[in-house]
């Protein structure tokens, strides 16, 4: 008989201490069952498809190794399309849940799922007992009082708070990514920078940063531009780092860029040359900034 699993299903933009949560429930659940544990997400994100006014807060390689961190059996990304969101409510959980042999379901209150989100927990309590899954619906996790949600993360990271957005996903805030070659026009403001690879995907927050790398077991201070290129009209988002103290070639590592604190937003300047000269403010102001966080 095949192994069943203890499993969850979401988003998990962020896997913030609610995630979390829900997660150590899970491991609980299987532990006490003799299951697997197995998380389903999505990729692209529902609200990437529908194209809401809504910015994710992690890159894909960021919830990997995170979800390696917590040591997940099984990670199910589902691809987000039109076949799949067509899928009524108990398509769903036939096709996900009952064919994948899933034994134990942990969800948020407010959890729904199926087309159109039509599937509530009503919904699912009856199927899963009709199915012999046993389900849990667990609280909402707080910390002081407070929800801690992706929407309250995103509104720190859209406000560059980012000590309150580490507090809420329980580790600093940090984008990974491979370095890549880019359109070398580091060169042409003379100051050469690590393009880091993020996939196409639109992020919450947008400026330039004061961020932090680790290279070889060496910590270094960076300048992070993060978001569109207006001067060079290239509006799509990217992510930028000028790390201080630093001229090796690091094309094709990975890197994680821990964000500190905001220097500025983005300019459109009217020329390249404005744009070094700013670039030189935007040194000496992140060198002074440095002395809080050495």
């Amino acid at each position: 008989m095949s192994i069943g699993f203890s499993a969850t299903i979401g988003n998990f933009d962020g896997v913030h201490l609610g995630h979390q949560d829900l997660i150590d429930n899970v491991k609980e659940a299987a532990k006490k069952n003799n299951l697997k544990t197995k998380v389903l997400t999505f990729n692209p994100y529902p609200f990437e498809f529908f194209q809401w006014n809504k910015k994710r807060i992690l890159s894909e390689l960021d919830k990997k190794i995170i979800f390696d961190e917590l040591e997940i059996d099984v990670v199910q990304s589902i691809e987000f399309n039109e076949k799949f969101r067509s899928q009524t409510a108990n398509e769903f959980f036939i096709n996900y849940l009952v064919n994948e042999n899933v034994r134990h379901l942990i969800v948020g209150k407010d959890f729904k799922f199926g087309k159109d989100r039509l599937g509530n927990l009503d919904l699912l309590s009856k199927l899963c007992a009709e199915s012999e899954i046993q389900l849990n619906v667990i609280d909402d996790f707080k910390t002081e009082g407070t929800k801690i949600s992706s929407t309250l993360i995103r509104e720190h990271l859209s406000n560059a708070k980012f000590k309150e957005a580490s507090g809420c996903l329980g580790r600093p805030y940090v984008i990974s990514g491979e370095v890549i070659k880019g359109k070398s026009l580091g060169k042409r403001i003379s100051t050469p920078t690590a393009n880091i690879k993020i996939d196409n995907v639109d992020f919450c927050f947008s400026g330039v940063y004061l961020g932090k790398t680790s290279i070889e077991n060496e910590n270094y201070f960076c300048i992070v531009n993060f978001g569109p290129k207006p001067t060079f009209d290239d509006y799509r988002q990217s992510l930028e780092a000028h790390i201080l103290e630093f001229d090796k070639n690091i094309y094709d590592q990975a890197l994680s860029i821990e964000f500190l604190c905001k220097i500025r937003d983005q300019v459109k300047f009217n020329s390249v040359e404005e744009l070094k000269i700013q670039i030189n403010e935007d040194k000496n102001k992140a060198r002074e900034l440095v002395k809080v966080y050495e």
